[in-house]
This record gives structure tokens, sequence and C-alpha cells, in this order.
């Protein structure tokens, strides 16, 4: 169960009681209780420091032949709850707020790549491909078996951390706004490029997001944009890249592009899927030399490179395989 909120004409706005289930291969969202205008309205305070929701809420959701206990309720009603006894509790190891994900979880690949680049840079506060390409299934486990109505309001929740300084570079870089740019600052300046040439590609964009029936699926039709993407219009509008020492931050893109990149440690390439990568037989690849297996390496590099529309995963595999085997033909 989740809490939505939506738009009121008298009120501001309604809040529900929602829950996504399965129906064949997507998961929609239904409606189970109305909370109106003041969800608070249901929280009762016997005394002290304790609380508890108001057993009407559980009998009316219920009768729909869903049970519901107090635990279930609370995540929802615990931002309307009393600041003193919020900040009573908030020490405490709550069960309903502390669930560890499944460990059956989908494969990321399955992740629709606006939800991954939103988790990224929530996650990691930067969007980087090449991280990406090696993350394993289970940093996207709070996406799985969730309706798109429940996704969409679970990143309202997360997106609240974000600083206003830091709203243009998301927006940015959620909706991978470099691609339209072939400047070799594009990726970590992008104060210094034509905001007209932007805001027409992130509208085109935002556009064929609201159109993706795949990213929809599950979800009832809506006429123009979709309210879920109302915020991202107004965050990119309203929003400014922060100023800075343009001749520091010059620097500073220099010396990071001019690092020698490292896969992480955790990425372990076999000799045969070496093999593979490079496209030779294995005993082939036992027999070249550096200069054969650089030369063959820098061919593939070009063809799997993120930035040149390759597949992230086996660009950092790639080089993984190659440190190894270049270091094991230098020692020998």
């Amino acid at each position: 169960m989740y809490l939505a909120r939506l738009p009121d004409k008298i009120n501001g706005c309604r809040y529900l009681i929602r829950q996504s289930y399965a129906d064949g291969h997507c998961y929609r969202s239904r409606d189970l209780f109305d909370l109106g205008d003041d969800p608070s309205r249901f929280i009762v305070y016997p005394g002290g420091n304790g609380f508890f929701i108001d057993p009407s809420v559980e009998d009316a959701i219920a009768e729909q032949g869903i049970p519901v206990s107090q635990d279930d309720l609370e995540p929802i009603f615990m931002p309307f709850l009393s600041p003193h006894i919020r900040r009573v509790i908030d020490g405490f190891d709550r069960k309903s707020r502390s669930r560890s994900p499944s460990d059956a979880c989908n494969p990321a690949e399955t992740i629709h790549r606006f939800d991954r680049f939103r988790l990224h840079f929530l996650k990691l506060g930067r969007v980087d491909h090449r991280e990406m390409g090696c993350t394993p299934d289970r940093f996207y486990a709070g996406l799985q078996h969730k309706s798109r109505d429940e996704i969409e309001y679970d990143f309202l929740a997360a997106e609240r951390i974000l600083k206003p300084d830091e709203l243009a570079h998301y927006t940015y870089q959620i909706f991978d706004l470099q691609r339209c740019f072939s400047e070799h600052f594009a990726r970590s300046h992008p104060e210094g490029l034509d905001r007209d040439r932007m805001d027409r590609f992130f509208i085109k964009t935002l556009c064929q997001l609201s159109r993706d029936e795949s990213f929809w699926m599950g979800s009832s039709g809506e006429s123009g944009l979709r309210q879920h993407l109302v915020r991202y219009a107004v965050m990119y509008f309203d929003s400014c890249f922060p100023s800075g020492d343009p001749f520091q931050d010059y620097l500073r893109d220099f010396m990071n592009r001019h690092r020698a990149h490292r896969p992480p440690e955790s990425v372990q390439v076999s000799l045969d899927d070496s093999a593979r990568l490079f496209g030779v037989s294995v005993d082939a690849l036992k027999k070249m030399d550096c200069r054969a297996l650089t030369r063959q390496y820098r061919k593939l590099a070009l063809k799997h490179h993120p930035d040149k529309g390759g597949d992230p995963e086996t660009f950092v595999r790639l080089a993984a395989a190659y440190e190894k085997l270049l270091k094991r033909k230098t020692i020998n």
C-alpha cells in the first residue's frame, strides 16, 4: 500500500490509500480508501507518546477483501503524525519501515532506463553510464512488483532530498540531455551549452516519455502530458545551473578526463569470457603480445564505448579483461 496525493479544485489536494496488484504481465493500482484533504483526522492519540490509526480505516479496507494491520498503515500516516511523537519514534527501527529487499530481483535490463537514471542520481548523486553497466540487480529491488503509479509516488518522495541548486543537474542527467551535444564539456558543464537547443531536446524527450506505452504499462490513458511528468517540466524550466569559476571548472574537468580508468575489482572476467569479448579463440588470445592485445582492445573499445552508442556493461567487462591480460603478459 502507498499514499497518493491528487490535486483537488476545492481543497487543493486529496489523499488516497492505494495498492499495486499484478494483472497479467503488468502491475496496476487501485483505490482502497479516501482520506480526504486531512489524513491526520484518522490518527488517534490516547495519551503520552502513543497513537493508533482509526479502526474504521482497517475495516473499510478489509471489506474489500484486503486484510491490513496497524503496522501496514503506520508508514502511510507517518508524514501526518504529531511532530513531537515523530521525533520520539524516529530512533526506533520500525518493522514497517525497514523491510529488506527480496532476494529474487528481476534483471536490471528489465527496468526502464528513465527509472534507472533517476535511482542512480538520487542514491549516488550522478548518472554514470559505466557504473550502471555493473550495478547489481538488487540495486533496483525497490522498483520491483509495483505499479507505475506507486513507483512515481516513491520517486516524488525521494526527490525531496534534492537541494535547489541540484535540480537543474538532476533533470539534465535523468533525461540524458547530453546526447544532443557533441561538445567535450557537455557531460560536466551543461551551463555552457546552447540553452535553446537544450530546451527543444528536453521537450522532445519529455513528450516521447509521455507517449511511451512500455513505461506507462498498467496505467490508464491521459490526454496531453502525463500528470506525473508535469513536475519535471516545472523543475527544468524553473531551475538554473549553479554558477562557478570557469577556469577551476575547466581544470577539474581536464584532470578528470585524463585519469586512467580502473574498473571495479568486483568485475571478474574469466579467460574464456575474455576471448569472447576480444572475438578470438583462447589459444589466439594467449599468443597475443602486448602490442597486438592493445591494438585489438582499442578497436573494440571504440565500438562498445557508451558515448558511441555501445553497451556500458560490455565496455566495463572489456576494460577489466584488458587490464588483467595486459598485467599478466607484462609480468610474463
